[in-house]
Protein backbone atom coordinates (compact mmCIF):
# COMPACT_ATOMS: atom_id res chain seq x y z
CA UNK A 1 0.00 0.00 0.00
CA UNK A 2 1.76 2.90 -1.07
CA UNK A 3 1.53 6.61 0.21
CA UNK A 4 0.44 9.79 -1.30
CA UNK A 5 2.88 10.69 -3.95
CA UNK A 6 5.37 13.24 -2.09
CA UNK A 7 5.40 17.32 -3.03
CA UNK A 8 8.55 16.23 -5.72
CA UNK A 9 7.16 13.38 -7.20
CA UNK A 10 3.81 15.43 -8.28
CA UNK A 11 5.57 18.34 -9.16
CA UNK A 12 7.36 15.65 -12.66
CA UNK A 13 4.06 13.73 -12.90
CA UNK A 14 1.88 17.03 -13.42
CA UNK A 15 5.29 18.48 -15.51
CA UNK A 16 4.92 15.15 -17.72
CA UNK A 17 1.35 15.46 -18.42
CA UNK A 18 1.04 18.88 -19.21
CA UNK A 19 4.25 18.55 -21.60
CA UNK A 20 2.35 15.66 -22.83
CA UNK A 21 -0.60 17.29 -23.63
CA UNK A 22 0.24 20.56 -24.33
CA UNK A 23 3.27 19.67 -26.01
CA UNK A 24 1.41 17.76 -29.00
CA UNK A 25 -0.95 20.31 -29.23
CA UNK A 26 1.75 22.73 -30.25
CA UNK A 27 3.63 20.41 -32.06
CA UNK A 28 0.69 19.74 -34.32
CA UNK A 29 -0.10 23.22 -35.07
CA UNK A 30 3.39 23.91 -35.78
CA UNK A 31 2.98 20.96 -38.23
CA UNK A 32 0.16 22.23 -40.04
CA UNK A 33 1.33 25.89 -40.21
CA UNK A 34 4.54 24.59 -41.85
CA UNK A 35 2.79 22.14 -44.13
CA UNK A 36 0.86 25.02 -45.22
CA UNK A 37 2.94 28.31 -44.94
CA UNK A 38 5.99 27.25 -45.73
CA UNK A 39 5.71 26.65 -49.64
CA UNK A 40 4.80 30.18 -49.62
CA UNK A 41 7.53 31.37 -48.08
CA UNK A 42 9.75 29.22 -49.99
CA UNK A 43 8.38 31.20 -53.84
CA UNK A 44 8.68 34.51 -51.77
CA UNK A 45 12.48 33.81 -50.61
CA UNK A 46 12.84 33.00 -54.31
CA UNK A 47 11.25 36.05 -55.72
CA UNK A 48 13.43 38.25 -53.23
CA UNK A 49 16.33 40.67 -54.36
CA UNK A 50 19.80 38.33 -53.47
CA UNK A 51 20.85 40.82 -51.01
CA UNK A 52 18.07 39.15 -48.32
CA UNK A 53 18.46 35.49 -49.19
CA UNK A 54 20.19 35.09 -45.76
CA UNK A 55 16.70 34.53 -44.14
CA UNK A 56 16.98 31.46 -45.90
CA UNK A 57 19.25 30.04 -43.09
CA UNK A 58 17.34 31.18 -39.61
CA UNK A 59 14.02 29.81 -41.61
CA UNK A 60 16.09 26.27 -42.73
CA UNK A 61 16.96 25.98 -39.46
CA UNK A 62 13.53 26.49 -38.38
CA UNK A 63 12.11 23.99 -40.02
CA UNK A 64 14.31 21.35 -39.13
CA UNK A 65 14.24 22.43 -35.80
CA UNK A 66 10.50 21.22 -36.51
CA UNK A 67 11.44 17.85 -37.65
CA UNK A 68 13.67 17.31 -35.04
CA UNK A 69 11.77 18.32 -32.40
CA UNK A 70 8.74 16.08 -33.67
CA UNK A 71 11.02 12.77 -33.53
CA UNK A 72 12.22 13.41 -29.73
CA UNK A 73 8.38 13.98 -29.16
CA UNK A 74 7.71 11.20 -30.27
CA UNK A 75 10.26 9.42 -27.72
CA UNK A 76 8.31 11.37 -25.24
CA UNK A 77 5.18 9.56 -25.93
CA UNK A 78 7.00 6.14 -26.08
CA UNK A 79 8.40 6.98 -22.43
CA UNK A 80 5.24 5.68 -20.52
CA UNK A 81 4.77 2.59 -23.24
CA UNK A 82 8.20 2.06 -21.85
CA UNK A 83 7.63 2.80 -18.49
CA UNK A 84 4.56 0.00 -18.62
CA UNK A 85 6.37 -3.09 -20.35
CA UNK A 86 9.42 -2.52 -17.86
CA UNK A 87 6.79 -3.32 -14.89
CA UNK A 88 4.84 -5.90 -17.19
CA UNK A 89 8.42 -7.33 -17.55
CA UNK A 90 9.62 -6.56 -13.84
CA UNK A 91 13.13 -5.62 -15.14
CA UNK A 92 14.45 -4.45 -11.71
CA UNK A 93 13.59 -7.93 -10.07
CA UNK A 94 16.74 -9.75 -11.10
CA UNK A 95 19.61 -8.31 -12.93
CA UNK A 96 20.54 -10.64 -16.07
CA UNK A 97 16.56 -11.19 -16.38
CA UNK A 98 16.00 -7.06 -16.39
CA UNK A 99 19.07 -7.07 -19.12
CA UNK A 100 17.57 -9.35 -21.44
CA UNK A 101 14.22 -8.33 -21.67
CA UNK A 102 15.71 -4.25 -21.95
CA UNK A 103 17.22 -5.59 -24.85
CA UNK A 104 14.30 -7.19 -26.37
CA UNK A 105 11.95 -4.81 -25.28
CA UNK A 106 13.96 -2.00 -27.15
CA UNK A 107 12.80 -3.90 -30.89
CA UNK A 108 9.07 -3.41 -30.77
CA UNK A 109 9.68 -0.12 -29.02
CA UNK A 110 12.16 0.87 -31.80
CA UNK A 111 10.25 0.01 -34.47
CA UNK A 112 7.20 1.67 -33.34
CA UNK A 113 8.90 4.63 -33.23
CA UNK A 114 10.22 4.41 -37.19
CA UNK A 115 6.80 3.32 -38.67
CA UNK A 116 5.36 6.59 -36.91
CA UNK A 117 8.07 8.75 -37.57
CA UNK A 118 7.86 7.35 -41.73
CA UNK A 119 4.61 7.90 -41.20
CA UNK A 120 4.07 11.90 -40.15
CA UNK A 121 7.14 12.43 -42.80
CA UNK A 122 5.02 10.76 -45.09
CA UNK A 123 2.41 13.30 -44.85
CA UNK A 124 4.45 16.77 -43.70
CA UNK A 125 7.07 16.08 -46.79
CA UNK A 126 8.37 19.97 -46.53
CA UNK A 127 8.94 19.27 -42.64
CA UNK A 128 11.40 16.25 -44.17
CA UNK A 129 12.49 17.60 -47.06
CA UNK A 130 13.41 21.07 -45.59
CA UNK A 131 14.55 24.41 -47.20
CA UNK A 132 18.00 22.50 -48.25
CA UNK A 133 17.47 18.68 -48.42
CA UNK A 134 20.85 17.50 -47.90
CA UNK A 135 20.68 19.30 -44.77
CA UNK A 136 17.88 17.17 -43.54
CA UNK A 137 18.95 13.67 -45.01
CA UNK A 138 18.80 12.48 -41.69
CA UNK A 139 14.92 12.50 -42.38
CA UNK A 140 14.77 12.11 -45.79
CA UNK A 141 14.59 8.87 -47.83
CA UNK A 142 16.23 10.24 -50.64
CA UNK A 143 19.89 9.79 -49.18
CA UNK A 144 23.20 8.73 -51.06
CA UNK A 145 23.61 4.76 -50.71
CA UNK A 146 26.60 4.48 -49.22
CA UNK A 147 26.65 0.52 -49.25
CA UNK A 148 26.25 0.37 -53.35
CA UNK A 149 22.65 -1.34 -52.49
CA UNK A 150 21.13 0.27 -55.51
CA UNK A 151 17.30 0.09 -55.98
CA UNK A 152 17.01 -0.72 -52.19
CA UNK A 153 17.25 2.96 -50.85
CA UNK A 154 14.17 2.51 -48.55
CA UNK A 155 15.20 -0.59 -46.83
CA UNK A 156 18.92 0.59 -46.41
CA UNK A 157 17.12 4.25 -45.17
CA UNK A 158 15.05 2.35 -42.56
CA UNK A 159 17.58 -0.46 -41.70
CA UNK A 160 19.93 3.06 -40.83
CA UNK A 161 16.81 4.47 -38.87
CA UNK A 162 16.05 1.34 -36.85
CA UNK A 163 19.47 0.67 -35.55
CA UNK A 164 19.60 5.09 -34.51
CA UNK A 165 16.49 4.17 -32.88
CA UNK A 166 17.09 1.27 -31.33
CA UNK A 167 20.68 2.76 -29.88
CA UNK A 168 18.25 6.18 -28.86
CA UNK A 169 15.93 3.65 -26.70
CA UNK A 170 18.61 3.17 -24.36
CA UNK A 171 18.54 6.45 -23.57
CA UNK A 172 14.92 6.77 -23.20
CA UNK A 173 15.49 3.45 -21.11
CA UNK A 174 18.15 5.04 -18.92
CA UNK A 175 15.16 7.77 -18.06
CA UNK A 176 12.99 5.53 -17.32
CA UNK A 177 15.15 3.39 -14.73
CA UNK A 178 15.66 6.64 -13.39
CA UNK A 179 12.15 7.32 -12.71
CA UNK A 180 11.52 4.26 -11.54
CA UNK A 181 14.44 4.11 -8.77
CA UNK A 182 13.05 7.92 -7.59
CA UNK A 183 9.36 6.74 -7.44
CA UNK A 184 10.78 3.79 -5.64
CA UNK A 185 12.35 5.45 -2.99
CA UNK A 186 9.74 8.26 -2.64
CA UNK A 187 7.00 5.34 -2.02
CA UNK A 188 9.62 3.29 0.41
CA UNK A 189 9.77 6.61 2.24
CA UNK A 190 6.11 7.40 2.78
CA UNK A 191 5.75 3.55 3.50
CA UNK A 192 8.54 3.78 5.94
CA UNK A 193 6.40 6.30 7.72
CA UNK A 194 3.07 4.95 7.30
CA UNK A 195 4.69 1.27 8.92
CA UNK A 196 5.95 3.98 11.85
CA UNK A 197 2.31 5.58 12.48
CA UNK A 198 1.26 1.74 12.49
CA UNK A 199 4.37 0.66 14.92
CA UNK A 200 3.73 3.59 16.97
CA UNK A 201 0.59 3.08 17.40
CA UNK A 202 1.03 -0.90 17.84
CA UNK A 203 3.25 0.18 20.54
CA UNK A 204 0.77 2.76 22.76
CA UNK A 205 -1.91 0.14 22.94
CA UNK A 206 0.50 -2.60 23.84
CA UNK A 207 1.63 -0.62 26.53
CA UNK A 208 -1.93 0.07 27.59
CA UNK A 209 -3.19 -3.61 27.44
CA UNK A 210 0.02 -4.21 29.31
CA UNK A 211 -0.70 -1.63 32.00
CA UNK A 212 -4.26 -1.50 32.43
CA UNK A 213 -5.41 -1.63 35.84
CA UNK A 214 -6.55 -5.10 35.70
CA UNK A 215 -3.60 -6.40 34.11
CA UNK A 216 -1.13 -4.65 37.00
CA UNK A 217 -3.70 -5.62 39.82
CA UNK A 218 -4.21 -8.81 38.93
CA UNK A 219 -0.31 -9.49 38.42
CA UNK A 220 0.38 -7.55 41.76
CA UNK A 221 -2.17 -9.83 43.57
CA UNK A 222 -0.71 -12.99 42.23
CA UNK A 223 2.66 -11.76 43.28
CA UNK A 224 1.12 -10.65 46.67
CA UNK A 225 -0.22 -14.16 47.11
CA UNK A 226 2.87 -15.82 45.99
CA UNK A 227 4.96 -13.63 48.82
CA UNK A 228 2.22 -15.00 51.38
CA UNK A 229 2.57 -18.41 49.90
CA UNK A 230 6.71 -18.05 50.91
CA UNK A 231 6.97 -18.58 46.84
CA UNK A 232 9.62 -15.60 47.06
CA UNK A 233 11.66 -16.95 44.06
CA UNK A 234 8.39 -17.03 41.89
CA UNK A 235 7.06 -13.65 42.96
CA UNK A 236 10.71 -12.30 42.26
CA UNK A 237 10.35 -14.42 38.64
CA UNK A 238 6.92 -12.88 37.79
CA UNK A 239 8.49 -9.84 38.96
CA UNK A 240 11.02 -9.54 36.68
CA UNK A 241 8.74 -10.98 33.80
CA UNK A 242 6.36 -7.91 34.52
CA UNK A 243 9.69 -5.20 34.03
CA UNK A 244 11.13 -7.46 30.99
CA UNK A 245 7.93 -6.71 29.44
CA UNK A 246 7.24 -3.16 29.89
CA UNK A 247 11.23 -2.93 29.01
CA UNK A 248 10.43 -4.18 25.88
CA UNK A 249 7.68 -1.80 24.72
CA UNK A 250 9.48 0.92 25.54
CA UNK A 251 12.91 -0.15 23.63
CA UNK A 252 10.65 -0.67 20.53
CA UNK A 253 10.00 2.75 19.93
CA UNK A 254 12.27 2.58 16.45
CA UNK A 255 11.98 -1.17 15.57
CA UNK A 256 10.23 -2.10 12.53
CA UNK A 257 11.25 -5.56 12.10
CA UNK A 258 13.13 -7.97 14.67
CA UNK A 259 13.90 -11.73 14.26
CA UNK A 260 10.61 -14.41 15.15
CA UNK A 261 12.91 -15.54 17.90
CA UNK A 262 12.41 -12.04 19.79
CA UNK A 263 8.87 -11.88 18.93
CA UNK A 264 8.15 -15.01 20.87
CA UNK A 265 10.54 -14.18 23.12
CA UNK A 266 7.63 -11.06 24.32
CA UNK A 267 5.11 -13.73 23.98
CA UNK A 268 6.49 -15.89 26.13
CA UNK A 269 6.86 -13.39 29.30
CA UNK A 270 3.79 -11.97 28.85
CA UNK A 271 2.18 -15.80 29.17
CA UNK A 272 4.32 -17.18 31.63
CA UNK A 273 2.73 -14.36 34.17
CA UNK A 274 -0.71 -15.10 32.29
CA UNK A 275 0.24 -18.58 33.86
CA UNK A 276 0.76 -17.72 37.02
CA UNK A 277 -2.37 -15.44 37.12
CA UNK A 278 -4.52 -18.38 35.81
CA UNK A 279 -3.05 -21.48 37.14
CA UNK A 280 -4.08 -24.64 36.11
CA UNK A 281 -7.18 -22.76 34.04
CA UNK A 282 -3.95 -21.70 30.85
CA UNK A 283 -1.79 -24.24 29.61
CA UNK A 284 0.64 -22.91 26.76
CA UNK A 285 2.03 -24.66 23.81
CA UNK A 286 4.88 -22.69 21.39
CA UNK A 287 6.36 -24.39 18.43
CA UNK A 288 8.32 -22.54 16.52
CA UNK A 289 11.00 -24.28 13.66
CA UNK A 290 14.14 -23.55 14.31
CA UNK A 291 14.67 -22.87 10.59
CA UNK A 292 12.93 -19.81 10.48
CA UNK A 293 13.59 -18.57 14.12
CA UNK A 294 15.79 -15.55 12.40
CA UNK A 295 13.21 -14.29 9.95
CA UNK A 296 12.64 -10.47 10.10
CA UNK A 297 8.85 -10.21 11.30
CA UNK A 298 6.97 -7.10 11.98
CA UNK A 299 7.57 -5.99 16.05
CA UNK A 300 4.60 -6.67 18.01
CA UNK A 301 3.03 -8.58 15.70
CA UNK A 302 1.73 -11.60 17.59
CA UNK A 303 1.36 -9.78 20.56
CA UNK A 304 -2.06 -8.32 20.39
CA UNK A 305 -3.03 -11.75 18.96
CA UNK A 306 -2.05 -13.53 22.43
CA UNK A 307 -3.68 -11.31 24.08
CA UNK A 308 -7.12 -11.41 22.35
CA UNK A 309 -6.73 -15.10 22.77
CA UNK A 310 -6.45 -15.28 26.59
CA UNK A 311 -8.93 -12.35 26.87
CA UNK A 312 -11.79 -14.02 24.65
CA UNK A 313 -10.63 -17.50 24.87
CA UNK A 314 -9.36 -17.88 28.62
CA UNK A 315 -10.59 -15.60 30.98
CA UNK A 316 -14.75 -16.03 30.55
CA UNK A 317 -14.31 -19.28 31.30
CA UNK A 318 -14.08 -21.44 34.16
CA UNK A 319 -12.53 -24.46 32.32
CA UNK A 320 -8.96 -24.73 31.55
CA UNK A 321 -7.75 -23.60 27.97
CA UNK A 322 -4.93 -23.36 25.74
CA UNK A 323 -3.57 -21.10 23.58
CA UNK A 324 -0.95 -22.09 21.02
CA UNK A 325 1.38 -20.33 19.04
CA UNK A 326 3.07 -22.34 16.14
CA UNK A 327 5.67 -21.05 13.29
CA UNK A 328 6.46 -22.86 10.37
CA UNK A 329 7.72 -22.43 6.84
CA UNK A 330 5.52 -22.96 4.09
CA UNK A 331 5.78 -22.82 0.41
CA UNK A 332 2.79 -20.80 -1.28
CA UNK A 333 2.25 -20.80 -5.30
CA UNK A 334 6.04 -21.84 -5.71
CA UNK A 335 7.20 -18.82 -2.63
CA UNK A 336 8.82 -19.71 0.41
CA UNK A 337 7.60 -18.29 3.44
CA UNK A 338 6.74 -18.38 7.25
CA UNK A 339 3.01 -19.38 8.47
CA UNK A 340 2.36 -17.72 12.16
CA UNK A 341 -0.45 -19.28 14.24
CA UNK A 342 -2.15 -18.05 16.83
CA UNK A 343 -5.43 -20.31 18.55
CA UNK A 344 -7.24 -20.64 21.85
CA UNK A 345 -9.50 -23.22 22.89
CA UNK A 346 -12.30 -20.84 23.40
CA UNK A 347 -15.68 -20.90 21.93
CA UNK A 348 -14.36 -18.98 18.51
CA UNK A 349 -15.44 -16.39 16.31
CA UNK A 350 -19.30 -15.79 16.32
CA UNK A 351 -19.67 -14.96 12.70
CA UNK A 352 -17.66 -15.37 9.57
CA UNK A 353 -13.69 -15.08 9.77
CA UNK A 354 -13.90 -12.14 7.26
CA UNK A 355 -17.10 -10.38 8.88
CA UNK A 356 -14.98 -10.60 12.22
CA UNK A 357 -11.95 -8.99 10.24
CA UNK A 358 -14.11 -6.12 9.15
CA UNK A 359 -16.00 -5.55 12.08
CA UNK A 360 -13.02 -5.66 14.33
CA UNK A 361 -11.82 -1.99 15.56
CA UNK A 362 -9.41 -0.95 17.71
CA UNK A 363 -5.22 -1.93 17.62
CA UNK A 364 -6.11 -5.79 17.34
CA UNK A 365 -7.18 -7.91 14.41
CA UNK A 366 -7.34 -4.39 12.60
CA UNK A 367 -4.43 -2.83 12.83
CA UNK A 368 -2.60 -5.74 12.22
CA UNK A 369 -4.23 -6.55 9.02
CA UNK A 370 -3.37 -2.20 8.04
CA UNK A 371 0.19 -3.14 8.84
CA UNK A 372 0.59 -6.42 7.08
CA UNK A 373 -1.05 -4.89 4.10
CA UNK A 374 1.38 -1.56 4.42
CA UNK A 375 4.44 -3.62 4.84
CA UNK A 376 3.81 -6.25 2.58
CA UNK A 377 1.01 -5.61 0.50
CA UNK A 378 -0.58 -8.65 -1.41
CA UNK A 379 2.31 -10.79 -0.69
CA UNK A 380 1.13 -12.05 2.67
CA UNK A 381 -2.33 -13.46 4.04
CA UNK A 382 -4.40 -13.42 7.27
CA UNK A 383 -7.08 -15.87 7.85
CA UNK A 384 -9.71 -16.11 10.74
CA UNK A 385 -11.23 -19.64 11.42
CA UNK A 386 -11.57 -22.27 13.83
CA UNK A 387 -9.20 -23.64 15.86
CA UNK A 388 -8.36 -28.00 16.00
CA UNK A 389 -9.86 -27.44 19.82
CA UNK A 390 -12.87 -25.63 18.93
CA UNK A 391 -11.74 -22.16 19.69
CA UNK A 392 -10.43 -19.14 17.35
CA UNK A 393 -7.24 -19.05 15.37
CA UNK A 394 -5.64 -16.52 13.56
CA UNK A 395 -3.10 -17.52 10.80
CA UNK A 396 -0.30 -15.50 9.39
CA UNK A 397 1.49 -15.98 6.11
CA UNK A 398 4.76 -13.99 5.25
CA UNK A 399 6.80 -13.89 2.53
CA UNK A 400 10.55 -14.33 3.25
CA UNK A 401 12.07 -12.94 -0.37
CA UNK A 402 10.79 -9.46 0.78
CA UNK A 403 11.85 -5.41 0.63
CA UNK A 404 10.08 -4.95 4.07
CA UNK A 405 12.99 -6.35 6.44
CA UNK A 406 14.90 -2.66 4.83
CA UNK A 407 12.65 -0.46 6.58
CA UNK A 408 13.43 -1.30 10.02
CA UNK A 409 14.78 1.53 11.48
CA UNK A 410 17.39 -0.39 13.84
CA UNK A 411 17.40 -2.98 15.37
CA UNK A 412 15.68 -3.86 18.34
CA UNK A 413 17.90 -4.59 21.11
CA UNK A 414 18.06 -8.52 22.58
CA UNK A 415 15.99 -8.92 25.43
CA UNK A 416 17.64 -10.75 28.60
CA UNK A 417 17.39 -14.15 28.76
CA UNK A 418 14.38 -15.74 30.60
CA UNK A 419 16.59 -17.80 33.10
CA UNK A 420 14.68 -20.91 33.74
CA UNK A 421 13.48 -22.96 30.96
CA UNK A 422 9.64 -22.92 30.83
CA UNK A 423 7.34 -25.48 29.71
CA UNK A 424 6.01 -25.46 26.36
Amino acid sequence: MAGPASPELAAVRRFARRYLLYGTGILLVLLVLTEGVAPYVVEWFRSLNQELLWLRGPFAFYAFAVGLWTRLHLWALLVPVVLFLFRWAEVRARLKRGIWWVLVLGVPVAAVHVVVERGIFAVATFTQKGVYPNFTTSFDVRTLDPYSLAGWPLAVFLVRRFLADYFTYFIVAALCFAYEHFVRSQEQEAQAQALRAELAQAQLQALRMQVNPHFLFNTLNAIAVLVRGGETAKAGRTLRLLSDLLRATFKGADVQMVPLREEIDLVERYLEIEEIRFGDRLRVKIDVDPGVSEVPVPYLLLQPLVENAVRHGIAPHADAGVVRVAARPVTTNGREGVELTVADSGPGYPNDGEQVLEDSEGVGLANTERRLETLYGDAHTLELGDAAEGGARVTIRLPLDTEAEGLAAAEMPSMPSSGAERSK
